[in-house]
């Protein structure tokens, strides 16, 4: 989907374009500064980045066309789109140049891949982002991570979590000791989840210490701690493990750590929950009961995982239906077969407006899959029990799959079938 035509946009794109040539464009690198007298380029960077942190993008694409120019695509709710106009070859190549000096990356290099790191200020607030180039056929691609820094912890009751899921949600995070893991792909909302967790336990009399790279939500009273992994040029760095091993000294009662990457950071969060710790953490799989043979796939002991481990929480993210312009429509055959409801029942969907810009979408909320371990699973786990038999006891103990709440949604007006689809199956 391509979005309306952003006459600011436009006119900052013309500008530019009459000014190339006419003189260098002046480039800062470090952050984007506001001052009368800037190159055009400067600006139209400066507004598209702002526009795009309005919008709540998580990510800009900058790639370019065959023939010459590049499109500028925004991800939006998790879906990219077409956003604003593209940009011809010319305005193309200095746009590019000033966010690789912004990101302090070598200007020169365009055929080899570059990553670098810049901020700028939005809404009061700070938005750090992340990029990195690309060499291609048609030339140099960038693609910019937005990560509004600063930004307090939500409510778990705000995630889109049915009130029986936010009761074992709540059931498995209040256990004394263990660990709590938080599983799903790249950009489900795991940290998210786990920050909305870690908000509820929060009390002046309780410890919380929190390991991220970088940390992307604040948790007034706790501990917060940045990761900095060692990149070329630089002699050391701090990795979840260094600093995981250093925290168990400062006298934490919940650790959180913000991504499980190998066997050792795996392995100190077992051993810290087994020695008293309310031990958080997230971890890249496909369901809870995959978390848990990947958990196994890192060489722990499976007695030592079946003893910590407290319980999984899996998750995908769908849109929600827009407000503004939700409908009632009878369902069609294969959307009552998916549901299994009697064909014509009444389902909601988004008619596609302005607000929306005419996706019938807005915002997003969670799929999930609560599992919260029995002694059954945890003598399956010890014994080193096939993912079928995982899967068979986690039904058994109450875990509802993905495909299990998103019917509970669509049903209840939240979402669309044809949205838990895509989620789910793809498409």
């Amino acid at each position: 989907m391509t979005m309306e035509r952003d006459g600011r946009f436009h006119a900052l794109v013309q500008a530019t374009l009459l000014d190339v040539g006419a003189k260098r464009s002046r480039m800062r690198g470090g952050e984007l500064e506001h001052a009368q007298g800037v190159a055009p380029v400067e600006q139209l960077v400066s507004y598209a980045l702002e526009q795009a942190a309005a919008l709540h993008a998580s990510d800009i694409h900058v790639e370019p066309v065959a023939g010459g120019g590049v499109r500028i695509r925004i991800r939006i709710d998790g879906l990219l789109q077409e956003w604003q106009e593209p940009l011809p070859q010319k305005v193309a190549a200095v746009f590019l140049s000033r966010l690789k000096v912004l990101a302090k990356m070598d200007v020169s290099k365009t055929r080899e891949p570059q990553d670098g790191s810049f901020h700028f200020a939005w809404d009061g607030r700070q938005v750090d982002v992340r990029a990195a180039t690309m060499p291609t056929i048609d030339g140099e691609a960038l693609v910019m991570r937005l990560l509004l820094h600063g930004e307090r912890a939500r409510r778990l009751d705000d995630l889109g979590f049915r009130p029986e899921t936010a009761e074992k949600l709540r059931l498995l995070f209040h256990q004394p000791t263990g660990v709590a893991m938080f599983c799903g792909p790249m950009n489900s909302g795991k940290t998210t989840t786990l920050y909305a967790a870690l908000a509820e336990l929060m009390k002046p009399e309780t410890s919380v210490v929190t390991i991220d790279d970088p940390v992307e939500y604040v948790l007034p009273g706790a501990m917060q701690v940045t990761v900095q992994e060692s990149k070329a040029g630089q002699e050391s760095g701090r990795t979840f493990n260094d600093v995981l091993k250093h925290m168990l000294r400062m006298d934490a009662e919940i650790l959180s750590v913000g991504e499980t990457r190998d066997e050792n950071t795996a392995a100190l969060a077992l051993r810290a929950a087994l020695t008293g710790h309310r031990v958080f953490t997230t971890l890249h799989a496909g369901d809870a009961c995959s978390a848990i043979f990947r958990m196994l796939e890192m060489k722990l002991p499976p007695y030592l995982l079946a003893a910590t481990l407290t319980g999984v929480v899996a998750q995908r993210l769908v849109r929600r239906i827009c407000p503004a312009c939700r409908e009632s429509y009878a369902a069609t055959a294969h959307e009552a077969a998916l549901l299994g409801v009697p064909a014509g029942t009444e389902l909601v969907r988004g008619r596609g407006c302005a607000a929306c810009h005419g996706t019938g979408y807005q915002d997003r909320m969670v799929l999930a899959e609560v599992l919260v371990l029995t002694e059954e699973l945890r003598e399956a786990i010890a014994t080193g029990a096939h993912l079928s038999e995982l899967r068979k006891l986690a039904k058994e103990a109450g875990c509802e799959t993905f495909a299990e709440d998103g019917r509970q949604k669509v049903l209840a007006g939240f979402t669309t079938c044809a949205e838990v689809e895509r989620v789910l199956y793809g498409g």
